[in-house]
């Protein structure tokens, strides 16, 4: 018979485990030992979850018995009313709850109006004395038909607002506070989805959470600002402004701009967070700014869209100028021609130079026979000349790659997948196989200061739909031009066996070098990517 290990763990590192099973199967663990008839009772935490009630409430009448929310909701208050008869002094710190509002009966089903639905139970939970001392709420939501199906919180009604650290909420409809002097002093993270603020109830609560640290906020609208947009919906996400002087984490996920929202999409979103070091952004192309610098930020990961008519969005180059101090940026766009963009309307480059930048890392689409992926890549070689490692996933765009034989689908056959490599293989004439230099916007500029004095390391990840393409160019490219490369690390779909690319680039490099006379100092190694 195998060890018990756990019984001979201590009682409050059970405890703390227990903390992180639904209020049921923490109550369960009482059958296994005397010992643990207790444990679940001192356990500091509350979670409980609407899907189990969902799926016992399957097959009854719906008449005779109260709705899964009703009784999820009741035995949230019964819970909460059992805790200070608990004894030994065990007080509340976490609460999770996950709610299903999609069965509730609401006429509301637009953003124009995302009343709560829930009569202001989940409220009354927080607004209970049992729930003074919670440090950690954490409140989940399922997602159906009615996308702004949302219950109501008051932030006055918080009876935990003294001792709250940690607070995630999803589908939240807030109220702002009746005063003031509520205040959340130990709040540090602020996680938002999906939720609703009035006019200035945001940046109210940001405001009254003078240690906020991290901060995301995922699809979360306000009303507009001032009449002047009456002709917008009641709640949209532009235009944004938050001041936050102490958060240095910033998620920031948005909605798509409807077609009522483009002329406020130029407004933007302008942020006041001088101690920022981390900022993620996802959605479309709109302007971004700091109203004050960040000198610390460490990293900006930007993953912006530019769809339909262009001239609607902001260059995805210039979303980045109030971000160039930061030390590493990864960057998605749907295509590479996006980081030029706007460049023919200004006169001339607008990307911005980055003197700090360290890691540079692209995830991006090109155009097969575009010579903009060339102009591009220059653009951003030359705006990082300190760079010392650069990370690129590159791949042709999709009208492209739907004509390509599907060589890598898992359903067909390793043999018939090698087949199809080796007819492309065979078709191809030794003029066929060889790789031509790049567009001499590249080829014929000598001010990439990285590729002199600092990178060291390239990752390239890449499905090759042939020999000569862009991905096998830029890395010849690299290889031969990179005066201290240390290490290229590649993968290219493995596509073409006998002209795999690994077996390749140190003899380009070598060859290089030798023709110029000069000494490969840097030991420049390959390395294949499982």
């Amino acid at each position: 018979m195998a060890a018990d290990r756990l019984s001979a763990l201590p009682d409050d590192l059970l405890q703390h485990i227990l903390s992180f099973a639904p209020e049921r199967e923490a109550a369960a663990s009482a059958v296994l030992s005397r010992r643990w008839r207790t444990l679940w009772r001192r356990e500091s935490a509350l979670d409980l979850d609407i899907r189990p009630y969902m799926a016992a409430d399957e097959g009854q009448d719906l008449r005779n018995s109260p709705s899964p929310l009703d009784a999820l909701l009741s035995d949230a208050v019964a819970a909460l009313a059992a805790f200070p008869r608990r004894g030994g002094g065990t007080v509340l710190k976490r609460l999770t709850l996950f709610l299903d509002l999609n069965d509730v009966d609401s006429s509301y089903d637009s953003v124009d109006d995302p009343e709560p639905v829930d009569d202001g139970r989940v409220a009354g939970l927080l607004a209970d004395p049992a729930a003074a001392g919670l440090e950690e709420v954490l409140i989940g939501c399922e997602h159906g038909r009615m996308r702004t199906t949302t219950y109501g919180l008051p932030l006055a009604s918080m009876a935990c607002a003294a001792t709250l650290r940690v607070l995630e909420l999803e589908s939240c409809n807030f109220e702002p506070p009746l005063s003031p002097r509520r205040a959340f002093p130990c709040l540090t993270e602020l996680r938002l989805r999906h939720c609703f603020f009035k006019e200035g109830c945001l940046q109210a609560m940001v405001d009254a959470a003078p240690a906020l640290t991290s901060l995301s906020l995922d699809r979360v609208s306000q009303q507009p600002p001032d009449s002047a947009f009456q002709a917008m919906p009641a709640y949209c996400w532009v235009p944004f402004r938050l001041r936050c002087l102490t958060a240095t984490t910033l998620e920031l996920k948005t909605y798509s701009v409807g077609a009522e929202e483009e002329d406020l999409a130029r407004i933007g979103i302008e942020l006041d967070m001088p101690s920022l070091r981390y900022f993620r952004y996802t959605g479309d192309a709109i302007k971004l700014s700091l109203a004050s610098p960040a000198p610390g930020l460490s990293s900006v990961d930007l993953n912006a869209s530019l769809r339909g008519e262009q001239s609607q969005w902001e260059p995805t180059s210039r979303m980045l100028v109030s971000f160039s101090s930061t030390r590493a940026l990864k960057l998605h766009v749907n295509c590479m021609n996006d980081i030029i963009y706007g460049e023919e309307e200004h006169g001339g480059a607008i990307l911005p130079t980055f003197p700090n930048l360290k890691l540079l890392e692209l995830d991006e689409f090109f155009e097969y026979t575009s010579s903009s992926a060339a102009l591009a890549m220059a653009r951003l070689l030359r705006s990082c000349p300190v760079m010392s490692e650069l990370r690129l996933n590159l791949n042709m765009t999709r009208w492209y790659r739907d004509d390509e034989p599907k060589t890598n689908d898992p359903a067909r056959s390793p043999f018939a997948q090698s087949m199809d490599r080796f007819n492309r293989l065979a078709s191809m004439t030794a003029s066929s196989r060889r790789v031509s230099e790049l567009p001499a916007v590249l080829t014929d500029d000598g001010a990439f200061t990285c590729l002199q004095t600092s990178l060291r390391k390239v990752t390239l990840q890449f499905n090759a739909n042939e020999l000569d393409c862009f991905q096998v160019q830029l890395a010849k490219f690299l290889v031969e031009n990179a005066m201290v490369l240390e290490e290229m690390h590649v993968d290219d779909g493995n596509t073409f066996w006998l002209d795999h690319l690994c077996n390749k680039l140190e003899r380009w490099r070598a060859d290089s070098f030798r023709r110029r006379n000069l000494t490969d100092t840097a030991r420049f190694r390959v390395h294949h990517l499982e």
